[in-house]
């Protein structure tokens, strides 16, 4: 049982002896010269009771003391603060040390899908992927930590009317003037490109789509392409391996793991039985010789605008597409939690599609979750952009990163890992719907709430721990406290399985970023305050170093962050 789990549970024992009916809260304390915990349900209670919130306070404290708490205190108009006993905190500290899993909460597992890709086909990443790879991978991993069943899929964007205009800018600069444009695609042209390349050919299909002709023949090459015509789907499929290459090299590098290589053209098949299915069901209506299904609920107002499954032309939108992979996912891969990690910008979007699904009855019992994020700006408060003013890739972002880290840490492998890591942590050490300012020079310092901060502090305590191992000495299997600092990290310390228990309930790897640096931050003020190695007792301080540790170390994976032993 944690700290926080002992307190609870007093809590609720003094709740029922006073007549309370409700479930106790409890928090870290606010002032810790107070105590080390804070219940703040008083003034809440005894007004729903009639009571003077401060009595009430002095009554539930009396009942809930017990051996494991120095002291249950009542402060201001009714705030009960509870301060832990050395002996129960060195207790947990030396149990949670013993657990492999630090004593993480586990949750009744659901098989979990998570959604954290959606890149285009011949589309270069670009800024909003960071988040996305970084923040989904990070979700992977904590709800992975606390025993969900996770699959998790890149969705690429490789369907629709963009794999037309893709397709007639590969006319275009095979000499395609006018006419049928598909006899001058040849498939094996795509075989030497780049993605980059692939990028030129949209760009210029795109802008070619402003005139109503050439759009007509790329909605044209769209439908030849979705009914199967061998040499567009060949063409299609080489452009898409070419895309799928590049975006997996980048997942690679950042550490994104992607179980799916799913895309939109996987749900094709699945469209026209589903639109016949709302229809027959009189789910879906006709408006204006287009097919739609009306939305509500999921934070979406009553008067919200249909979600459109299909134009009047008769051409599927995303939103088909969407619902059809949802209705995939929990049909054919046995999905209960689905969470989809996309920009804020597309929360109405998400949500439309989750009400269609509960409607039609595709996601019966599927928790069903959207984790949106904010955006990366400049310094000028705009989208973050390279110096010469052009729109920024994530490969800019990242060589930006390596190369400011190469500056700063000599050994080639430790500078990639920091690099990547200072990315990482300045994009998770935010509440994720905040978003942040991309400052290469302070998200690479050494000093603050930054990732290389972090890993120092982790390489500093290996160190120690390598260095105590070649004097043959071994940290004790029992924690210990020796000093007020001492205490102060381990306190930190103990905190940590409540931080991913949060994280996981919010899809919030803030919680996470912000639990490891306080053990970090606290970890310094111990390590200045108390030596190690030539304490009285250095296997006890040695324990303290080890469970810390690992709690960073923890931190860090849960992060998507390697680990440095070693600058």
């Amino acid at each position: 049982m944690s700290v926080k789990s002992a307190a609870l549970a007093a809590l609720a024992r003094a709740y029922e002896l006073n007549g309370l009916k409700a479930e106790p809260s409890i928090a870290r304390s606010t002032r810790p010269e107070f105590g080390d915990l804070q219940c703040n349900d008083m003034m809440r209670l005894a007004k729903s009771a009639g009571r003077n919130p401060r009595e009430l306070a002095a009554e539930v404290a009396e009942a809930a003391r017990g051996e494991e708490f120095a002291e249950v205190s009542v402060a201001g108009p009714g705030f009960i603060n509870v301060r832990l006993t050395d002996a129960a905190v060195a207790a947990e500290a030396t149990a949670m040390l013993a657990d492999g899993s630090l004593a993480a909460e586990k949750v009744q597992p659901l098989r979990t899908m998570i959604d954290f890709g959606g890149p285009n086909v011949a589309k270069a990443l670009h800024v909003g992927h960071l988040r996305s790879f970084v923040i989904g991978e990070s979700l992977r991993r904590i709800l992975l930590e606390i025993g969900h069943d996770v699959l998790s899929d890149i969705h690429l964007g490789d369907w629709g009317l963009q794999m037309g205009k893709l397709l007639l800018g590969a006319a275009l600069a095979a000499g395609w003037k006018v006419g049928d444009p598909a006899p001058f695609i040849d498939p094996r042209a795509f075989d030497a490109m780049t993605v980059d390349e692939l990028g030129i050919l949209y760009r210029s299909g795109n802008a070619a789509c402003e005139d109503e002709t050439s759009l007509a023949q790329a909605r044209m090459l769209t439908t030849r392409l979705q009914d199967g015509d061998p040499l567009l789907t060949a063409a299609w499929g080489r452009m898409r391996a070419i895309s799928l290459v590049a975006i997996s090299a980048t997942a690679q590098v950042l550490g994104a793991h992607f179980d799916l290589f799913k895309g939109e053209s996987d749900a094709h098949a699945e469209v026209a039985p589903m639109l016949a299915d709302l229809v027959a069901r009189k789910l879906a209506r006709e408006s204006d010789g287009a097919l739609v299904i009306d939305v509500a609920g999921d934070g979406l107002p009553n008067n919200a605008p249909p979600l459109l499954l299909q134009k009047s032309d008769g051409a599927a939108l995303y939103g088909t597409t969407d619902l059809a992979t949802l209705r995939q996912r929990v049909r054919d891969l046995g999905a209960e939690q689905i969470v989809y990690c996309t920009d804020d910008r597309q929360a109405l979007h998400i949500a439309s599609v989750f009400s269609a699904a509960r409607t039609a009855g595709y996601a019966d019992g599927v928790e069903l979750r959207h984790a949106t994020f904010g955006t990366v700006r400049g310094s000028d408060g705009k989208p973050f952009k390279t110096r010469d003013g052009s729109a920024a890739s994530l490969g800019d972002m990242i060589d930006l990163a390596l190369a400011k880290s190469s500056e700063k840490v000599t050994d080639g492998e430790a500078a990639t890992a920091v690099g990547l890591g200072a990315l990482k942590f300045t994009d998770l050490s935010t509440p994720r719907n905040t978003g942040y300012v991309f400052d290469i020079d302070r998200m690479t310092s050494f000093e603050g709430r930054t990732g290389p901060y972090l890993q120092y502090a982790y390489a500093r305590i290996s160190s120690i721990l390598d260095k105590a191992e070649e004097a043959g000495m071994v940290p004790a299997e029992m924690v210990s406290i020796s000093h007020p600092s001492e205490r102060a990290v381990l306190m930190e310390c103990l905190w940590y399985p409540h931080a991913l228990s949060q994280a996981a309930q919010q899809l919030e790897s803030f919680e996470i970023a912000d639990r490891a640096y306080q053990v970090a931050d606290a970890f310094s003020r111990f390590y200045a305050d108390c030596p190690v190695l030539k304490a009285d007792d250095p296997l006890g301080r040695l324990a303290t170093c080890r469970l810390v540790a690992r709690v960073i170390g923890k931190c860090l994976e849960l992060l998507g962050m390697e680990p440095v032993r070693r600058m």
